[in-house]
């Protein structure tokens, strides 16, 4: 008795899967961005999806927030291989650094949002940053070192500084881009302008 034959692979099947994906994770991190309590309904209204196809993906909201932050550390960490593993001299990787993570931040506002800080030193109450967040300061710091050995940067300034200061500002300024009534294009550049030239006009 011969079997009978395996029913046509649907071609695009995952591909329509990916783009669903993709939608719900930057839709969700728009509207969760701007209401921390929205439900998948609305989540899924927003995608123009119906709420099942979300819910086949992602179980709950923080299913939805755990899987934006995954994608959003996989796109830095090849922001941050980029910007590092090139023949790029230290202030050319560190701009090309600050526009890329704007960008990711701009595409996932979730994470302005988000009270994942960098911890202060001697702040031992407060939660350990990702392991994204760990990597994006490791390789500031360690371009901010070279870049200093190089007579590039000014030495008269702790390279721990910068790190800090390029995810707060980030995070402060992607937060409150509309009211600045800044494009959002150029808001990576300017800021890495301002971290990295300072606000005074040049001599």
């Amino acid at each position: 008795m011969s079997s009978s034959p395996a029913p046509p692979r649907r071609r695009g099947s995952r591909s329509d899967a990916r783009a669903n994906d993709a939608l719900i994770l930057s839709t969700a991190a728009r509207v969760l961005a701007e209401d921390p309590n929205a439900t998948m309904q609305r989540i899924a209204d927003e995608a123009g999806l119906v709420r099942m196809t979300v819910y086949r993906r992602f179980r709950n909201r923080q299913a939805l927030r755990t899987a934006i932050f995954e994608t959003a550390a996989a796109e830095a960490q090849q922001v941050i291989t980029r910007a590092t593993d090139g023949d790029l001299d230290p202030v050319t990787a560190l701009r090309a650094l600050i526009i890329e993570m704007a960008a990711i931040i701009q595409r996932y506002p979730v994470l302005a949002v988000s009270s994942e800080w960098q911890p202060l030193p001697a702040d031992s109450h407060r939660p350990s940053p990702p392991p994204a967040s760990r990597r994006m300061h490791q390789a500031v710091f360690a371009l901010v070192k070279r870049g200093q050995q190089e007579g590039l940067l000014r030495r008269d300034l702790p390279p721990e500084l910068l790190p800090q200061a390029i995810t707060g500002t980030l995070h402060v300024v992607t937060r409150f881009a509309r009211t600045l009534r800044t494009d959002p294009a150029t808001i990576g550049p300017q800021v890495a302008d301002l971290l990295l030239d300072g606000f005074t006009t040049p001599a």
